[in-house]
């Protein structure tokens, strides 16, 4: 029921993303193979049938089509985004062999991979960045422009916290790097380094590899005055590396963190020439603050401002939380209804929907704003007390996991049930996974009642939710058809009164899909 038949997934075409469901990997956190309590290649590679096994007719895989690893390239740190060989596994996670295992045994499940490539900065030890920064190097020469230097620091400063961004290296010259002197930022108006990363993406192309999540893209591009996000650089550099990479590829995703409002995303689909996808990170909070706050219009606020901004819906990535957020089930004080909620919503949206690994079962992660703690291991089975992530006495990072959740107990029923369910009705109704989205207007139902309504053609799925703690009044939706319910929580009624829809009985926090077919006369019901 959860998978999709491999050969009618690959190799796929330009847009294959459209109506896929990704998955978030920490592989440091997912499953560890050789007992060393690290997470590694092979351990992903071992439970893969969980997340798609590649047979439809099964029904105890999650039914996710695409994998998004977080950086697998070799590193000197325990979250890998300062890299010191593109063209290296981590020495923790395996070998490029393990990487041609994982990448053959996903596609054959019919699954997709993006690594996480980031191509902002580099560690500190990468080899370019040894030889920029010593004069006596062979090499410096060559890679000097790599960087960016100064003979005395600029009064730059983080615009997130002021802090400076411009590191002595105690001879007379002075580095660029925005997030900390470890990570200094490659010179990417650089045509040299620009080859170089296109370099890098050909060979993970060509072993398999189906995208690319770009880390941190506003800031890929610095000013002469200071300004360090979002400048035309930036954009400019993302057209130029997609046209090239496009020309070998053309198959290739390429999809973004441009961490900030809903106007700065929608700019970095340029016209059409820049990233295919951008995670929605307003709406991502707004979904969480709807289910929080009993009430519909931080969501309604946001989607109303993404309706201005993308032309095309399709750019977007709706997701809940990622690596660098509390987990969602923390932020929900670990309600397994709010959690639902909030599932149910993300995969009503537009777009292109990523889910973090171990929300599916409500992980919580520590309690601490550490990202050590946003990272925890992933939880299989009561069995031991590592909850099958790994056959070693400790893992990597002490979880500090709520009790009694993991896959194993949730799999009869609960959060994990409703995760899959939610994929495969999103696979079955086109509109879901890539129509368009309108919000037809709702009178009455208290301040909870939500409505949203996809359509593809003559195709249509209305979606309707309850945000407060209470039950919903009953309400009216302005749309017509005759309903049928698809998926709820619950047992809400639904019935046609002409031009509009009467709903009755949606529960606290309750949720429904409901398809809509053209009216025969003015009454129908469910």
């Amino acid at each position: 029921m959860a998978g999709r038949l491999a050969e009618a997934r690959s190799p796929g075409g330009a847009g294959w993303w459209k109506d896929d469901v990704v998955y978030q990997v920490f592989p440091r956190s997912f499953a560890d193979s050789n007992g060393d309590g690290i997470g590694d290649l092979r351990g992903l590679v071992a439970r893969l049938d969980l997340l798609n096994d590649g047979d439809p007719a099964t029904t105890d895989d999650l039914g996710v089509d695409a994998l998004w690893l977080m950086p697998i390239n070799a590193s000197p740190s325990y979250h890998g985004y300062d890299v010191t060989d593109y063209r290296a596994v981590a020495r923790d996670y395996g070998t490029l062999a393990d990487a041609d295992a994982l990448l053959a045994a996903a596609h054959a499940r019919g699954v997709r991979v993006i690594l996480d490539l980031v191509i902002n900065h580099t560690s500190r030890e990468h080899p370019w960045f040894r030889a920029a920064r010593d004069r006596a190097h062979p090499e410096h020469a060559r890679y000097r422009d790599y960087y960016l230097w100064r003979s005395a620091p600029p009064a730059w400063k983080r615009p997130w916290d002021g802090a400076p961004v411009w590191h002595d290296n105690a001879d007379g010259r002075w580095f660029y790097a925005l997030f900390w002197s470890g990570m200094p930022d490659l010179n990417l108006e650089n045509p040299a380094v620009q080859e170089e990363l296109l370099g890098v993406m050909r060979f993970w192309l060509a072993r398999g590899v189906d995208g690319f999540r770009l880390d941190a893209v506003r800031h890929l591009v610095e000013s002469p005055a200071g300004a360090l996000a979002d400048v035309d650089g930036s954009h400019l550099v993302l057209r130029r590396l997609r046209a090239a990479i496009e020309r070998d590829f053309p198959n290739v995703l390429l999809v973004g963190e441009a961490w900030s409002d809903t106007p700065a995303i929608a700019r970095y689909a340029g016209d059409g020439d820049e990233l295919h996808l951008a995670f929605s990170f307003e709406v991502a909070a707004a979904v969480l603050a709807a289910v929080n706050d009993d009430q519909r219009l931080p969501l309604a606020q946001a989607l109303e401002r993404a309706e201005v901004a993308f032309p095309d819906r399709s750019f977007e990535a709706p997701f809940l939380t990622n690596h660098d957020q509390q987990r969602a089930m923390r932020q929900l004080g670990g309600d397994a209804a709010k959690a639902a909620l909030a599932a149910a919503t993300l995969f009503a949206l537009p777009g292109t929907p990523f889910v973090y690994y171990g929300e599916e079962v409500g992980m919580q992660g520590g309690a601490s704003r550490d990202d050590e703690d946003k990272r925890t291991p992933m939880r299989f089975t009561r069995t031991d007390a590592q909850h099958g992530f790994t056959a070693a006495a400790r893992a990597w990072h002490g979880a500090r996991e709520a009790p009694g959740i993991d896959v194993e107990t949730q799999q009869a029923d609960g959060l994990w049930r409703t995760y899959q369910r939610l994929i495969a009705l999103r696979h079955a109704e086109h509109a879901l996974s890539t129509g368009g989205a309108a919000r037809p207007v709702v009178q009455g139902g208290g301040r909870g009642a939500f409505a949203l309504l996809r359509t593809l053609g003559a195709e249509r799925v209305l979606f309707l939710a309850n945000f407060h703690r209470e039950a919903a009044p009953a309400f009216t939706v302005e749309v017509a058809g005759a309903p049928t319910v698809l998926l709820a929580s619950g047992a809400p009624r639904v019935t046609s009164a002409g031009p509009t829809l009467v709903v009755d009985g949606l529960g606290a926090r309750a949720w429904a899909f409901v398809r809509l077919s053209p009216a025969h006369g003015d009454q129908g019901s469910w």
